[in-house]
């Protein structure tokens, strides 16, 4: 049997560095979710002496982490609460229940309007410093709350 998940049920958690778990209420209602990573580049190492040209990899780039969301007064809110230049844990969690951790700083805006049949909305960005690590259902489950905040 073929499996498969669509975005419905993404969740986007963000927390203190110092906190234990992440709030039982996902931050705000995202759009979708950035990939959690690139392939790395590669680096040209060929010297004169090679017939073909020679490379070795580059690190691993985790890209561009940027949430989309619907603007209201209270989203663009929420975003600007955790947009304080203090670096934070990140958790973009997924319908099976697993997810991606990592940490970075956040900043939000709103995007473009152009005229007719489009939401405004806002980006909420995130400067990765680490890399993002794969945590199964059950390790996102114990890193999430079970009281309401």
């Amino acid at each position: 049997m073929n499996q498969a998940y669509i975005d419905l049920g993404i969740e986007l958690r963000v927390k203190e560095k110092t906190a234990t778990t992440y709030s039982k209420a996902p931050l705000l209602k995202i759009k979708g979710m950035p990939a959690t990573g690139q392939a790395g580049g590669t680096v040209d190492i060929t010297t004169s002496s090679d017939p073909v040209k020679v490379y070795i990899p580059d690190r691993p780039d985790t890209g561009d982490m940027d949430f989309t969301y619907n603007y209201t007064a209270e989203n663009y809110g929420k975003a600007k609460a955790v947009c304080d230049g203090t670096e934070r844990d990140i958790l973009i969690k997924l319908p099976d229940g697993a997810s991606f951790e990592y940490s970075g700083t956040l900043q939000t805006w709103t995007n473009e309007v152009g005229v007719g049949g489009s939401p405004i909305e806002g980006t909420l960005h995130t400067v990765p410093s680490s890399e993002p690590n794969f945590l199964s259902a059950e390790q996102t489950t114990a890193k999430i709350s079970t009281t309401t905040d």
